[in-house]
C-alpha cells in the first residue's frame, strides 16, 4: 500500500459528510469505523427545558449596578450567574424597537420597527417612498418573525406563554404561536400573576416573555434615579422574587435558562438619546452550566438573547436572526 493511498484511507475513516454538506470530524476505531456520528452544536446547545426573557422597561444599567445592596433578587441573579450592567441597546433607544429587536433578533432596520407608532399594516408599504414604512427582512405582509415562530415551526410541542405589561407589544404575538397570553394593560401585579398561573399549567410553557413597565412609567413621572423610580425598581425586585419562587414551586428553576433585561435607560424625564445613560442596559443571565459570579464584559447587544434562548433549547436560531448565540457564558 502506498504512503498516499494509506492516507486516504485515514481521512476517510475520520471525516464524514453530513447533510447539506457539513463535514464532521470523528475519532476512529483502528477499523474504518468511527465510534460516534453527529453533528456539532454551540456550547450550550440542548442545557435548558425551559427559556424565559424577563424585560424592565426603562432599568438602565447605570441606575442599578448603583442600587443592587437594596435588591436582594437582583442582586441573587447577579450572584448566581453571568452579568453585565454595560450592554448596548439599540438606537433609537425606545422601546418598540428594542423589545423588537430582543423577540425577533432584528435590529430595527431589519425589522422595520423605528419607533413607538409602528403598526403592522406599516410591513407591507403602499409604495416605496412612504415613510417611516419598511418591510421587515423576514418578508413582506408579516410582522417580523418572532422567537417563538420560530421555536413552533422546528417543534409545535414547544409552549410559548407572554405575559406583558405595555399593551403594544400584543401586535407581536400570534394565535398560532403564542398559547398562553396575557395583556396586564401596565399592571405588573397582574403581569406577575398570570405568568405565575402559566407556571402551574398542565403544559408548562418551554419559551416566555414577561414585561414590567412600571420603572419606566416612573421615570417619566419624575426622572430616572430619583426616588420614586427606585421605589419602582424595588417593586419590580419584589416580581423578580415571586417569578423565581414560582418557578421552583412548579420544579422548573434548575432547568430553566433565565435573563433580565431591559429595552433602554434614560436620563431627566426621557430617553432615546445617544449616550451611556439611555444605550447601557443590564443582562442579567442564569442557567444550566452557566458559572456563578461572572461578571462579563464582552460585547452584548439584545439581538443576542433569542438566538442564545434556543440554542439552549436545542433549537437552532431563525435564519433572519442577526445577533449571536452567547456560548462564551458557558466558559468560566
Amino acid at each position: 500500500c502506498s504512503m498516499g493511498a494509506l492516507l486516504v484511507l485515514v481521512l476517510a475513516a475520520a471525516i464524514l459528510v453530513l447533510p447539506g454538506g457539513a463535514v464532521h470530524v470523528v475519532p476512529s476505531t483502528g477499523h474504518g469505523s468511527p465510534l460516534s456520528v453527529g453533528p456539532s452544536h454551540p456550547t450550550g446547545f440542548g442545557t435548558a427545558k425551559y427559556a424565559i426573557l424577563v424585560g424592565c422597561d426603562g432599568l438602565g444599567g447605570l441606575y442599578l449596578e448603583n442600587a443592587t445592596d437594596f435588591l436582594p433578587n437582583f442582586s441573587r441573579l447577579i450572584k448566581g450567574g453571568t452579568t453585565t450592567m454595560r450592554a448596548r441597546t439599540r438606537m433609537p433607544s425606545v422601546s418598540a424597537p428594542n423589545w423588537c429587536s430582543m423577540i425577533t433578533s432584528q435590529a430595527p432596520e431589519e425589522s422595520g420597527v423605528i419607533d413607538n407608532a409602528w403598526v403592522p399594516q406599516w410591513d407591507d408599504p403602499v409604495n416605496t417612498t412612504v415613510e417611516p414604512q419598511m418591510p421587515p427582512i423576514s418578508g413582506r405582509g408579516y410582522i417580523p418573525e418572532t422567537m417563538w415562530r420560530v421555536a413552533k415551526a422546528q417543534d409545535p410541542h414547544v409552549q410559548v406563554a407572554v405575559s406583558i405589561s405595555w399593551d403594544w407589544m400584543y401586535v407581536l404575538t400570534e394565535s398560532t404561536t403564542v398559547d398562553m397570553l396575557n395583556r396586564g394593560h401596565e399592571d405588573d401585579a397582574n403581569v406577575t400573576k398570570a405568568m405565575l398561573q402559566f407556571f402551574q399549567a398542565k403544559k408548562k410553557p418551554t419559551l416566555s416573555f414577561v414585561h414590567f413597565d412600571s420603572i419606566d412609567e416612573s421615570g417619566h413621572a419624575s426622572f430616572w434615579g430619583s426616588p420614586k423610580y427606585y421605589q419602582a425598581v424595588k417593586a419590580v425586585d419584589g416580581y423578580l422574587g415571586e417569578l423565581l419562587e414560582g418557578l421552583d414551586t412548579a420544579g422548573m428553576l434548575d432547568s430553566t435558562l433565565l435573563i433580565v433585561t431591559a429595552d433602554h435607560g434614560g436620563y431627566r424625564s426621557s430617553h432615546g438619546n445617544f449616550n451611556e445613560a439611555n444605550m447601557f442596559i443590564p443582562v442579567l443571565i442564569n442557567g444550566p452550566g452557566i458559572p456563578a459570579g461572572q461578571i462579563d464584559s464582552r460585547y452584548i447587544t439584545d439581538l443576542d438573547f433569542a438566538p442564545t434562548m434556543l440554542n439552549a433549547l436545542g433549537l437552532t436560531p431563525g435564519v433572519f436572526m442577526r445577533g449571536r448565540i452567547l456560548e462564551e457564558l458557558y466558559h468560566r
